[in-house]
């Protein structure tokens, strides 16, 4: 989804349809919403204070509510400029938690995915950054190509082995015992 999103951005910026200044951001939005409706319904309510405390699972709900924040400021943005500063400070919020993103597993596997987040996060805020400088000097940037190595960084991801070895996870109606 998040491809989607930057090729449509990125059509935007060449002002390839005027629907693309809707589609982008509703994507955007429906892209966080998403994102929050895999971390929590899966779980019972009672569960839902035991993912909050998990750090990465709190850091994936805080990542899950900036990018619905920031569609939801995208489609308000004609009607105040200051909306327009919400979507790359998302883009900022979230690459600094995959930069800081909590790991589980084995030594090993946490030092790769550690590398591939920070990588991520590097990349996301480097859209971000290309977006304020963007809205700051009235000049188009090509943020939405970047945008676009994330989603393809975000693609290719897999956990790397014993991501998960000796992890508590959080129970649901599969591994509850009758």
């Amino acid at each position: 989804m998040l491809a989607a999103v930057a090729v449509l951005a990125f059509l935007h910026n060449l002002s390839l349809g005027a629907w693309t200044a809707i589609a982008w951001p509703s994507l955007l939005l429906i892209t966080g919403l998403l994102l929050l409706l895999l971390i929590y319904p899966r779980h019972p309510l009672s569960d839902w204070p035991a993912i909050w405390r998990d750090p990465q699972q709190r850091q994936h709900t805080i990542i899950a509510g900036a990018v619905a924040a920031a569609g939801a400021a995208e489609l308000l943005q004609s009607r105040s400029s200051a909306w327009a500063y919400v979507w790359p400070a998302a883009l900022l919020i979230v690459g600094i938690l995959f930069l800081t993103h909590a790991q589980h597993g084995t030594g090993a596997a946490v030092e790769r995915a550690v590398w591939k987040h920070r990588w991520l996060g590097a990349t996301l805020m480097g859209a971000g950054l290309l977006r304020f400088i963007e809205i700051i000097g009235g000049v188009v940037l090509w943020w939405p190509l970047i945008l676009l190595a994330a989603a393809v960084q975000l693609v290719l991801y897999r956990e790397p082995a014993g991501a998960f070895e000796g992890e508590r996870h959080i129970p649901n109606e599969h591994t509850r015992n009758p």
